[in-house]
């Protein structure tokens, strides 16, 4: 009965498993037995063939399992690991805008992260999501009331926090900074917002409002959540072009953590622009330093030498007002459009071309979506500075920039404290297909380009950036690992078969390869195809002070 073999009758042999469990039961000692399967349970070594019991939503064994399980799959020939963990994740974006409006199923069971063999997600990162305790704690609650089809834990959006205390239109402020009334009040609502049940606090500093935010903000701030055992967690002010505001920028994030008595977390590291390029060394020395003194420090990354964000993001941070350009440069004519214009201009020379920027989502003109901006502007006759300024100034929208380094990418993919993360959302395919590939080909691309095929990382290497870093950055001690005791997030996957299948031409494709996924014992994937469960939960983190 090998419901995950390459052999024609595997997917009946599913059904007849599955339709006759009280048979098969009887003199059962566990639920279900994986038998035979090439295991990953940590470290940088694969553990050869094994077995791995599971019982109810935890695995009960692994090695040799002598006992009988109700259901007995034959995975031999297939690797068997702990199911993968999304550091960097953006989902909760989606809840928050929509409210309680209702949203398609395939974003509720989390398709696309599903079939990379995604059993945990974290959201809030960037600084924008959930950010008061009261919004946490609906956002966890829902989470389990769907239920949701991976597990999801929440990091403190202080962009959005700072909208809640400061107000939304920040950048007309005479002072950029908090009162010591309302730094007083954030310090209040991370504190609670870490009882709720959050794991830290991630700030988005090249965006608006957290690029107004100061480092003696962000200090206490991450300060608050240390009696909590939290993290900082921090896309940071700029990761290019201008090689000296780089590095200080990752130098400042190291620095808050440093201050504030907590881990630093850099997400989704990265060199964009080629002034940038090739200054990963220097970026490893600083990170390896903080580290050899004492400090935590890690990052995440994404496999792909393309980014993508806002369309307003070619403008200065500080002239935008969130996702657009802020409209006091937006007039036209006058000196501050030309500011607008020569910062937009400035971005088009020396981080991404015109013809790196692609329009991915711009539903506004869906016709202009999949071409470059440089493709754009020949169409129309412009200059593509003046179209990418309309840009900025109009509706907001997404875009592709295709600004770094394939050389530097592997280069922080090989450092033993990098972990893989997606920064992408959930997806129905049909919006899908305009995002940037990551959201459907993250981890297998991983996994199959670099670790099987090209060799940059080991295959174990590779599985341990995506479970047990990601787990014990976040301090959870009974996920991203196979062991007795721990949650039963498993994934089964063919070696022979996993790819990643979207590409930038062509996103909104599901990977393949994905043979079984266990969400806390439940199976989400079976033979290769999702069976509908939803069996994600909210993870709060254990290590918070009771109470809010």
């Amino acid at each position: 009965m090998a419901a995950v073999t390459r052999a024609p009758l595997s997917v009946l042999a599913v059904a007849l498993l599955l339709a006759f469990p009280p048979a098969l039961a009887a003199g059962a000692e566990h639920d279900l037995v994986l038998r035979g399967g090439t295991l990953y349970r940590g470290g940088l070594e694969l553990a050869g063939p094994g077995d791995v019991a599971i019982e109810g939503d935890r695995i009960v064994a692994v090695g040799t399992v002598a006992g009988r399980g109700a259901r007995e799959l034959d995975v031999r020939g297939k690797i068997v690991a702990p199911g993968f963990i999304d550091l960097h994740n953006h989902t909760d974006e989606i809840y928050r805008v929509a409210g309680r409006w209702p949203l398609p199923g395939a974003i509720h069971q989390n398709r696309n992260y599903l079939t990379q063999g995604v059993t945990t997600i974290v959201t809030g990162n960037c600084g924008s999501g959930f950010a008061s305790p009261e919004a946490i704690q609906g956002w966890l609650a829902r989470v389990d009331e769907l239920p949701y089809g991976t597990n999801v834990a929440h990091l403190i959006a202080h962009g959005q926090l700072r909208r809640e205390v400061m107000g939304e239109d920040q950048g007309a402020r005479p002072d950029p900074g908090p009162s010591p009334a309302e730094l007083a009040r954030m310090r209040e609502l991370v504190d609670h917002g870490m009882r709720a049940g959050a794991f830290g606090l991630a700030t988005g500093l090249e965006y608006d409002p957290g690029a107004r935010a100061g480092t003696l903000e962000l200090v206490e701030l991450a300060r608050a959540t240390a009696p909590h055992g939290g993290l900082y967690a921090s896309h940071t002010r700029h990761e290019g072009p201008d090689p000296v505001a780089m590095f200080a920028s990752y130098a400042e994030a190291i620095t808050i953590g440093e201050q504030a008595g907590v881990p630093a977390h850099i997400s989704h590291i990265k060199l964009s622009g080629r002034r940038a390029h090739g200054y990963t060394p220097e970026v490893i020395g600083l990170v390896e330093s903080a580290r050899s003194r004492g400090q935590a420090v890690t990052a995440d990354q994404y496999p792909y030498a393309a980014s993508s964000t806002t369309l307003a993001v070619l403008a200065p941070a500080e002239m935008r007002e969130g996702m657009r350009a802020h409209p006091r440069f937006c007039g036209g004519q006058g000196p501050e459009h030309e500011r607008l214009r020569a910062g937009i201009a400035r971005s088009l020379r020396d981080e991404s071309l015109p013809e790196e920027v692609v329009i991915s989502v711009y539903p506004w003109r869906w016709w202009w979506q999949g071409k470059t901006l440089a493709e754009l502007a020949e169409e129309q006759g412009r200059d593509p500075v003046d179209l990418a300024v309309q840009i900025a100034c109009g509706r907001p929208g997404a875009g592709i920039y295709h600004s770094q380094s394939e050389r530097d990418v592997r280069a922080f993919m090989a450092q033993e404290w990098v972990a893989t993360a997606s920064d992408g959302t959930a997806l129905v395919d049909f919006v899908g297909r305009f995002a940037h590939p990551r959201a459907y080909g993250t981890f297998p691309r991983k996994l199959r380009r670099y670790a099987l095929d090209e060799g940059v990382v080991t295959l174990a290497f590779a599985l341990r950036s995506m479970t047990e870093l990601p787990a014990a950055i976040l301090g959870l001690e009974d996920r991203g690992r196979l062991a007795p005791g721990a949650f039963a997030d498993v994934v089964v996957f063919d070696p022979a078969t996993l790819r990643d299948v979207a590409s930038f031409e062509r996103s909104g494709r599901h990977s393949t390869g994905i043979e079984l996924l266990l969400v806390n014992g439940v199976p989400a994937i079976e033979a290769g195809e999702l069976t509908g469960e939803r069996a994600g939960r909210a993870l709060r983190n254990p290590r918070r002070l009771a109470g809010s």
